[in-house]
């Protein structure tokens, strides 16, 4: 049962990477803002998707490295 936490924590932050990935894919410009702070807006949203499904990767490879143990 030692690998229950970190698959917990790996689940948890892929989907909160999956999560803000689609929060930022339906992004649309709006007319009282600059296109430019839209864009900087999808490209901070998507950096931080992609930390967190790394994050996530990692925790679930640990979770799979201590099951198999």
């Amino acid at each position: 049962m030692s690998w229950l936490a970190p698959a917990t924590v790996g689940l948890i932050a892929a989907g909160g990477g999956v999560f803000c990935y689609v929060l930022v894919a339906n992004l649309e410009p709006q007319p009282e803002y600059p296109e430019l702070m839209t864009d900087l807006a999808r490209l901070l949203g998507l950096g931080i998707a992609l930390c967190g499904l790394a994050i996530g990767a990692v925790f679930l490879r640990a979770a799979a490295g201590a099951y198999v143990a």
